[in-house]
Parts: structure tokens; sequence; C-alpha cells
């Protein structure tokens, strides 16, 4: 318990410098288990320090204790907890041991010791002996507060200059010096989430002039006034991020602080957030493939866990790689916080610039098995960032399209879509537009992979064996001398087979070795990137032998609505306020309203056939290996490394 308070007190601050804007640069965050002290410091010049200070242990049963407390404060040291179990005539001695020096006896003699205003000579060890019988027995009892006096945090104080957005400013630094001849060297920075940024202020040139030179015109000046020795800077101009505090570093040992305030109507809701996505700073690391491949695994494993739901009653198939290119493409027009959150529920790190890149060079590894296409459709009324075209084309290779006024029309033209990068397995992903749809974000996949080892022709039936006990009579696909790879995986709790296809992929079908929901759900919550990959590791070594095979035919389409599983990872601000500013530049009431997957499978003698599209709408001998009974499947790409479908047979 004691713990997890501790853990609760460190979020608390972790969240208050998070509130306050200030950088890991800048701030230090420490805490410590014995003396429970959690200290948040502003790396600035002069700057305020918070605390807090919770002397949790005076309360708590533990033979010695680390307090520290402010210069000039009070405390109170218990010799033993109030829960404490009473003695009987009781006397309490206290000792105290400053640094270096031999322990004394204080006069106090009671069970409380009250220390008023405190100094460096209270530094020490304070040592409290109680002595009382407990029914016949003599008992003797200690407790050790060691006491440090530390210098209370400094007076800060600031000037707070308001001004009108669009207006010009004066902040002013006047300075004082003893010695006249002497100039000082001035120095400005204003301070941001990222640090102290140096300022570079110009001659007061007219801002008509600047703006012929430059595109972003010189907006800070010098307005200096030596008779009143005061190195004041002029802000012209003003926009809502010239907001915050500001220094002005005199010979760099001291620091003023002016502090500037706006007023007026808000900035716009895109200000700052219409650049185009950031170039790759290295196209060609194999770290950022790495990142994606660990980033996919992680995703997939998640939609999965999600989906599955905490009972194994229905069907399930979907494809992670269509979600997380669809929400990917999506990201790239996204800003701020939605940017953040997107790459959280993606498993990517903060500000990775290279996954559109990566995204890319994945598709064209996966060509020739695997068909992805993305696609938006916009309002015709909506402005759509140049930028985000031109990178959509460049990364997903479509350029936005305009969708009509008529509903029907519309819905047309994205199953249309749908139906020809799907080879026609998916016909049909939406069944209506609402006339106040923004855009509809699309992308679809299409694999299609024989079997490097023929299944025999054959019409047999076999029984499906439900968890129920019921069976189920279902069309089988079956060799009697089937080359594969299978084993039985000790995380995984159940019994693998690798299925060889085309293309450099391979379909693994992972089944419990006891007919229960318990055994498959704990399968199932076995599932996670480290174990899928420890298992495809694992059936690579393992050498292919010749088995009988029976497993059902299957045909399965599914359409999944993913609204709330978006919401349980963290993406509601989809569905409200998004920041797309990337995509949607003049739109600030742009949000997704509908999204959904749809997704195709089947297995038969030819081999795996795999289709998906989503919207976003703002005891086995092992000479045999049977799947007669439910099994989870999952379409990986060998030469990619990552899932390409994910699923689960319950009733064929």
């Amino acid at each position: 318990m004691l713990a997890n308070i501790c853990v609760m007190i460190y979020q608390l601050a972790e969240r208050r410098k998070q509130q306050e804007d200030i950088s890991a640069k800048q701030t230090d965050i420490s805490w410590t288990s014995r003396f429970f002290q959690i200290e948040i410091r502003p790396a600035t010049e002069s700057s305020t320090m918070y605390r807090v200070l919770l002397l949790l242990c005076v309360g708590l049963s533990l033979s010695s204790c680390d307090i520290t407390v402010l210069l000039y404060s009070s405390i109170s040291l218990p010799c033993v907890p109030d829960n404490a179990p009473a003695l009987a005539g009781s006397t309490y001695i206290w000792n105290f041991t400053a640094p270096q020096t031999e322990p004394h006896t204080l006069s106090e003699k009671g069970k409380i010791l009250t220390l008023k205003n405190v100094n460096s000579s209270y530094s020490g060890q304070y040592k409290c002996v109680q002595e009382g019988y407990r029914d016949e027995a003599r008992v003797r009892r200690s407790r050790t507060f060691s006491l440090q006096v530390e210098e209370p945090p400094l007076l800060q104080e600031w000037q707070v200059i308001r001004v009108e957005a669009g207006y010009d400013v004066i902040l002013p630094c006047k300075v004082s010096f003893s010695n006249e001849t002497i100039s000082p060297s001035v120095v400005w920075k204003q301070v941001t989430g990222q640090g102290a940024v140096l300022l570079n202020p110009d001659k007061n040139t007219d801002v008509e002039e600047k703006k012929e030179k430059d595109k972003e015109p010189q907006r800070v000046f010098w307005d200096i006034s030596p008779e009143e020795k005061d190195w004041a800077i002029k802000i012209s101009q003003t926009r809502w991020k010239d907001a915050g505090m500001y220094q002005c570093v005199i010979n760099t040992n001291q620091t003023l602080l002016v502090e500037l305030e706006m007023e007026g109507p808000p900035p716009p809701h895109c200000e700052g957030y219409t650049d185009p996505w950031e170039s790759c700073n290295d196209p060609d690391s194999r770290s950022s493939k790495a990142i994606l491949q660990e980033s996919l695994g992680d995703f997939s494993t998640s939609v999965y866990s999600r989906l599955k739901g905490s009972k194994a009653k229905a069907n399930l198939i979907f494809s992670p790689i269509s979600i997380a290119a669809a929400l990917s493409n999506l990201l790239l027009g996204a800003r701020g916080k939605t940017r953040m959150h997107l790459e959280g529920a993606l498993g990517l790190p903060l500000g990775f610039s290279c996954l559109h890149t990566e995204l890319k060079k994945l598709r064209g590894v996966m060509k020739d098995t695997l068909k992805m296409a993305s696609a938006i459709f916009y309002n015709p009324e909506q402005q759509l960032a140049e930028a985000f075209i031109n990178q959509s084309k460049e990364f997903y290779e479509f350029v936005p399209q305009k969708l009509t006024n008529d509903s029907t029309r519309n819905v047309a033209l994205i199953n249309k879509w749908v139906e020809n990068k799907t080879n026609k397995k998916i016909t049909q992903l939406i069944d209506d537009v609402d006339p106040s749809t923004t855009f509809v974000l699309l992308n679809a996949v299409y694999f299609n992979g024989k079997w490097k080892t023929v299944f025999e022709s054959t019409n047999n039936k076999e029984k499906f064996t439900m968890f129920s006990g019921e069976t189920k009579d279902v069309k089988t696909l079956y060799s009697s001398n089937y080359i594969l790879q299978m084993g039985y995986n000790k995380q995984l709790k159940a019994d693998v087979g690798k299925f060889p296809l085309t293309g450099q992929n391979s379909l693994y079908i992972l089944v419990p070795r006891t007919l229960s929901e318990e055994s498959f759900l704990l399968m199932e919550n076995n599932i996670n990137r480290n174990t899928l990959e420890e298992m495809v590791s694992e059936m690579n070594q393992t050498p292919a032998q010749s088995a009988e095979v029976t497993l059902p035919a299957i045909k399965l389409t599914m359409t999944t609505q993913v609204d709330d599983l978006l919401r349980n990872m963290g993406l509601s601000d989809l569905f409200n306020n998004p920041n797309l500013c990337g995509m949607f530049p003049g739109e600030p009431e742009s949000f997704i309203s509908d999204v959904r997957h749809r997704a195709f499978l089947s297995l038969t003698e030819k081999g795996v056939e795999a289709a998906a599209a989503t919207s976003i709408s703002f005891s086995r001998s092992f000479s045999s290996f049977s799947a007669l009974q439910p099994f989870v499947l999952i379409l990986w790409s060998d030469e990619a490394a990552v899932p390409l479908f994910m699923g689960r047979i319950i009733n064929p």
C-alpha cells in the first residue's frame, strides 16, 4: 500500500510537470522511498522550486526514517506510531547526534519531540528509546530519525505585460551597474516547451522593408534606451504563440523575467499546425524498419486482444495491417495531441518521422502477394491541404477524390473502389454516406497465397467439435502426406502448425491441446508480440516433416465496427475535436463519425485467399495435425515479419 501511495505521488508530479509545460531538459523530478520526497525543479535560473514533502514515515512503524525540513520551519517527531501496542509505565529518552559528534541526551522526556524554528544545527540523528512493560515482560524499543535542514526556495518575481494579439509590445529589461564605463552583455531568451530559445533581435528596420526581403519577416527588434539603461526588445505584430515567459540575461549572472500575456480572440484553430509531415532523417536506417515491425506486432496483438472479448463465442477475422495503414494515413494529417495519441495507439515512438517511408517500403516488399491501397474521398466544399495531397500521393500512391452531393452515388463510388481493390471479394463496405460527412478514409488489402504442398481433392466431411461438445459436419482439406513444420509451444500452450504459402508467407494455426473454452482463452491471453515472434522463430528452426493434415474448409466474411476499439485505445478525440490541421488547415470542425473494417478469408484446396477493407469516416501425435476444434489462425509475412491477418474459428 505504501509503495502504491508513493507511485501515485510520483504520477501526480509527472502530471504537474506536463501541465506546466516544462520539458524534461528543464526539469528534474526525483523521489526516494525512505523520505517520500518529490521535487519538481525547473532548471531556469533563479526559478521557483515546487516541492511536495510528505512525512509519511512519521506515522508508520519503521525503525529509522529520513526527513528533510525547510529552514526555520517546525516539526514533531513521535517516538512510536499511534497504532503501536501500548506499554505500561512507559518512559522515553531522546538522544541527538550531530554530524561528527558524540550523542547527547535531550531534556525532552515525552512521547513527541517538537522542534521549532529549525536551523542548520538541528541536522543530525534523533533517537528515541521507549521502555515499559507488556504483561510481566520488560520491553524496550527505539526509533531513529535522520533530519536534514534545507534552505527554502527563493521568492521569485517578474513583470507581467499584457497586449492584444496583433499589436506591438515592448518587453523591458532595466539594469543598474556600479561601473558606468562597462557596457553589459545582454541576451534575450523565450522559454518554450523545448527549453529556452535564444532570440536574435534585429535593428528596428521598417517591417514592410523586411517583408520584401524575407518570407517570414523579422518581428523582434532591439528597443535600447542607453540613458535609462533599458535593454528592451520590441515584438511586432504579436501572435498567440508569443505568449509566455521571457528571460533577459545580463552578463550570464543576472536574469530578469518578463511574462507576456495575450488578449483578444483566440488564435485560429490550426495556427502553427499546418506544416507538412517532416522528412525522414535516415530513410535507409535498419532501426526504422525494426521500429515499424515492432509497432505492427504490438498493434496487431493489441487489436486482437480488444476484439476477441472475454469469451470465445464468435468467429473473428481482421487485417491489422489494413487498420494500421488507415490510421497511419490519417496520422499524415494529424497534429498536436491527436498525432501523439495516434502514435501511442499504433505503438510508435513519439515523433517517428520515418513511418510513412517505411510503410511504403513494406508495401513494396509484399507487393507480389498482398495488394494494399488507400483512398480518401472528401467533401468538395472542404479545403484539403496541398502538402497532404502531395504526401499522400508520395507515400500511399493515391490522390484524394471529391465526393458528390448525392449520397447514393457516394456509396456506389466508395464500394466500387473497395470491390476493385479486393478482387471483388468485398463488394460492400458501407451502405450510406451522411450528407454532413467531411471525408472518408479507406484502406483495402487483398491476399492470395497458394499452398506449397497441395491438398488432395476430396469432398469429405468431418465433424468439427465445439466447446459445448456439439459437433458440426464441415467440408475439410485433407492430405495424407503434407510437408509442414509443427510443434508444441509452451508459452502459448498450444500445438502450432506452420503451413508455407507462396510469396514468402505462412499460415500459422494454433490449437490448444484440450477442448475447453478455458484452455482456448488461456492460449488467446498469451498472445502478444513477444510470444508471436518467439513462436515464428521457433517454427523457423523446426525441421519440416511429413504429416497427415486435416483442416476445415473456410469461407468467412466479417464486418467489424471499430469505433469502440479506437476509443479504448486512447483515440476518443478522433470522434470529438481532432487536430487534423495537416489535412484540413481551414476547418476546425472535422471529426470522424464512423469507423468500420470488413475482412474476407477462405481456406480452399488451392490456398489461402484473404481480403480486408478498413473505412474511417471521420493431444495429437506429431504424425498428424488436425484443426477440427476451435483454433486461432495468423497469416504471417515471412519477409516483412508482420502479421497480415489474424482471427479465430469457433464455429466454421
